[in-house]
């Protein structure tokens, strides 16, 4: 009984630091680190900066899951000010250039991916210090990043603007991972963020970021059900007491149902670097709105795009749950062929600011 007692104490003292193994939001991400024999159990939360192979990394972990593990190019204060998913990408692809999948090379990496070195070469890689100055330029489908020190350009790299490059996920991997990203994204408590512009449009006049105000504040009225569901949509201050059912539309036409509020929807969005635009479809005799929600990441190059019905009970009420059917991480340039129907007019009875 003693040996019995024994063997249960031991086994539920082993029970934390089983449950506390990480894991790997991709597969290359794994493979990279059981490359370079990373014990990834004894890593912190957030950034460190672990060393491997004679290679200083940056690792990124959050919940327990390794989202991030690349060479060590950027100080801490460069990741605060810059944008989070080039960096991350630069990292992790150097690294990948380092220790290449047994089906590739470094060159034919490069060469599929239309990777190219402007200003130095592979090799400059190992030369480069977190210290040395850096920039980056888009235009909508290239980057240009480049490295200089004492004001003598070190590296200079071009890159096209394709999501799954610059995420390392693959479209199946992404899908797969969005409900949990959504479901663990947290609420900020304040509600009125700055927005980069107001009024802006996407595609046509028709789809807009447009926020709609009676006497400066947001519409909210089942006299204006158009302009309450673009605001509820649209803002978190507005999407308040509303859910949002969201029928996800994957690879394959796989389908994955799940509830979370609206403000958490939007908040994900926000999080992830999308700019929200909605477009009105329609109105049936019930008083239903029926409408297009777009989710535009311009630095990713992609949209998720909603279809929504919002029936006019939850408008009148100010609360309820609204219907989503959702194609996530859509190319944007197959966006517009994929919604030409909804190239029309919004309906005329749109209040004023």
């Amino acid at each position: 009984m003693k040996r019995a007692l024994l063997y249960i104490t031991m086994s539920l003292a082993c029970l934390p630091s089983m449950m506390a193994q990480p894991t790997f939001r991709t597969a290359e991400l794994e493979r990279l680190a059981n490359v370079l024999r990373i014990d990834v159990s004894s890593l912190p939360e957030g950034y460190s900066h672990p060393e491997a192979e004679g290679l200083r990394l940056t690792v990124h972990k959050t919940a327990e899951t390794i989202d991030h593990l690349g060479r060590q190019l950027f100080s801490d204060d460069v990741r605060t000010h810059g944008q989070t998913a080039v960096l991350d990408f630069l990292e992790r692809y150097f690294l990948q250039l380092r220790y290449p999948p047994q089906t590739k090379t470094a060159n034919m990496m490069t060469r599929d991916d239309e990777f190219h070195f402007l200003k130095g070469q592979l090799s400059t890689i190992d030369y480069l210090q977190p210290t040395d100055d850096f920039a980056y330029s888009y235009d909508q489908s290239h980057y240009q990043a480049t490295w200089s020190r004492e004001g003598q350009k070190l590296l200079e790299v071009y890159f096209p603007v394709e999501y799954e490059l610059i995420s390392g996920e693959n479209k199946i991997e992404a899908e797969n991972n969005l409900m949990a990203d959504v479901q663990h994204t947290s609420i900020p408590t304040v509600l009125n963020r700055p927005r980069p512009f107001d009024n802006a449009t996407y595609l046509n006049k028709s789809i807009s970021n447009r926020l709609y105000r009676q006497d400066g504040q947001l519409i909210s009225s089942q006299w204006h059900p158009v302009e309450t569901v673009a605001n509820m949509m649209l803002s978190l201050q507005a999407a308040q007491g509303y859910l949002i059912n969201i029928t996800q539309v994957s690879y394959g036409f796989k389908k994955t149902e799940f509830n979370v509020p609206l403000q958490q929807w939007i908040a994900f969005c926000q999080d992830h670097g999308c700019e929200l635009y909605f477009g009105v479809q329609g109105i049936s005799n019930e008083g239903e709105v029926k409408a297009l929600v777009l989710a535009v990441n311009e630095l990713e190059n992609y949209n998720h795009v909603l279809t929504i019905r919002v029936p006019a009970q939850v408008i009148g009420q100010q609360q309820g749950t609204v219907q989503a059917r959702l194609y996530p991480y859509v190319p944007t340039h197959n966006v517009a062929d994929m919604f030409a129907p909804y190239r029309k007019s919004n309906p005329k009875n749109i209040s004023q600011k």
